[in-house]
């Protein structure tokens, strides 16, 4: 299957729009090859997907997904963490990761029903050993199935999203918080944009469970936050942290 001049064209419009603004890849997918509706998510390094954004679907829908049949997708990265490695592709159709007899018999197919879902697409970005994000793309009843072009398009752009969506991750990861610095005290509060999303929980007295479900990452992912955390400012426990920290975060 061979890509068109115009094709091309459009795949340099997405990549030259989206160094300008990361944020509007899925307008972009829309805009220019009419992947309408998509999902783009994050997963941690053992394949919980987190930070799920929609667009352009119903809020019934995303409510479904997010809160019922996410386990159940049968393209959930955690999935399709045993294929790595065996595959150059980074693109799949729903039919190529299951038989229709065996999506049939699966806890997703309710949710594929209910909303009338006839086709999805992911493409997965990963590294050699851990999948780190991806976006999800569907297609309804009414709506043409996902064609070999689509795919082809996708994968011409992946090695550009892996670059783009991996670096917007560092970026704010490696993003510090200095707020409101004692000086009386002479110390400062230095924590990474999710160090200090796990720490506000903290401080109402969530449980390491409770963090990791309101967050959508692991308990041991929230382990090793606190790790981090602890390491920073000398202490071995959470009521030494939060007495460490009183005040000197908002």
């Amino acid at each position: 299957m061979s890509l068109t001049k115009t094709d091309y064209q459009n795949i340099l419009s997405f990549i030259n729009g989206s160094l300008s603004d990361c944020k509007n890849i899925q307008s972009l997918f829309s805009e220019l090859f009419q992947f309408d509706r998509s999902l783009l998510w994050h997963a941690d390094e053992e394949g919980n997907m987190h930070s799920l954004n929609f667009y352009n679907f119903s809020d019934q829908m995303m409510f479904d997904y997010k809160e019922v049949h996410r386990a159940n997708d049968v393209m959930h990265p955690k999935k399709h963490l045993r294929n790595l490695g065996n595959s150059r592709d980074s693109v799949y159709r729903i039919g190529e990761v299951t038989t229709p007899r065996e999506l049939s018999k699966s806890s997703y197919h309710q949710f594929i029903e209910r909303h009338k879902i006839i086709d999805q697409m992911v493409m997965y970005l990963s590294t050699a050993t851990t999948i780190y994000a991806g976006v999800g793309f569907v297609r309804f009843k009414g709506e043409k199935l996902f064609t070999r072009k689509d795919k082809k398009i996708l994968q011409t752009l992946s090695t550009h999203l892996q670059h783009l969506v991996k670096n917007s991750m560092q970026i704010k990861e490696d993003t510090k918080v200095n707020v409101l610095v004692n000086t009386d005290r002479g110390s400062q509060a230095a924590l990474s944009v999710r160090e200090l999303e796990v720490y506000r929980l903290v401080i109402k007295g969530y449980s390491n469970m409770e963090i990791a479900n309101q967050l959508y990452i692991t308990v041991n992912t929230v382990k090793k936050h606190l790790r981090n955390m602890y390491e920073k400012n000398e202490v071995n426990n959470r009521t030494s942290l939060i007495y460490k920290l009183d005040g000197l975060v908002i």
